[in-house]
Order: C-alpha cells, then structure tokens, then sequence
C-alpha cells in the first residue's frame, strides 16, 4: 500500500511540475493601437504650384498644399514639417493645410523638394533679365524714332 501511494504521489507529482514552469518566448509580442494610424506623406498627399513666368533675377513663390488639411502627420507635427529643397532641410509652417516658401531660380533651374514618401522634381523655365529689357528697349527705341522722324 506504501508503494501504491508513493508511486502515485510521484507520478502525479510530474504532472504538476510543468504547470507551474513558465515558457518562455524570445520573440515577444507587442500590441499596437489600430485606432489612431498616421500616415506617412506621399505624392499623393501634396500639390506644389510654381509661378509663371519665373525671373532670374527676382524670387519666385513656390506654394505647398496638403489635399487633406486635416492630414494626421500634419496634425501630429502641430502643423510644422521638415522638407528638403535642393538639398537644404527647411521647416514649413501649415496654415489650413497650405504653406508656402521663396526661392530664387538664378543658379540652377531645377526644383526639388522631399520628405517622406513624397518627391517632386521639376525643371522650371527661367526667364534672365536681359530677356525683358531688349523687347522694352526696341519699343522705346521704335517710338522714339517715330516721335522724331515725324517732324
């Protein structure tokens, strides 16, 4: 009878070992709030506008406007985001969803501006100064040789 309750005491006592013991998982799980999803920025979010015509020799006024005001980076950010333009880290201000910046096209005529997901890059026509000048001074020229000549 000893024997029956000893063997039973131990038999049962590997069944309880392993309920205790706690397994353990390297890879740990982590949960993620699917309520609030931020999206990252993307071609599809932004629509640049560039002046025309665009001078050499004066700043031009590029424009910035999210399709979404209510964009989540936009509002996670408190309407501040970091763009790269022609290489240089610029923060914009978002005021309903549009900002906007100057920029002088008298070295390069490319436009380039990034930040996420989103890339625009564009060749721009530049006018130079002499390109206004010379059709306003052959007017000149030509009304004043007819001012003249009619005497």
């Amino acid at each position: 009878m000893k024997r029956i309750i000893l063997f039973l005491t131990f038999f049962f006592s590997l069944f309880a070992a392993p309920t205790f013991a706690k397994i353990y998982n390297p890879i740990e799980q982590v949960e993620v709030d699917e309520s609030i999803v931020i999206d990252r920025i993307g071609n599809e979010d932004i629509v640049v506008t560039i002046p025309s015509p665009v001078f050499s020799f004066a700043d031009a006024t590029v424009k910035l406007r999210f399709k979404n005001p209510q964009h989540t980076k936009l509002l996670l950010n408190k309407n501040r985001i970091e763009f790269i333009i022609n290489g240089e880290a610029v923060i914009l201000d978002f005021v309903d969803g549009a900002s906007s910046f100057r920029h002088r096209f008298d070295t390069s005529k490319t436009l380039t501006i990034y930040t996420e997901e989103f890339s625009f890059n564009k060749t721009v026509k530049v006018y130079p100064l002499w390109a206004i000048l010379i059709p306003a001074l052959v007017l000149v020229l030509y009304l004043l040789k007819r001012i003249f000549t009619k005497k």
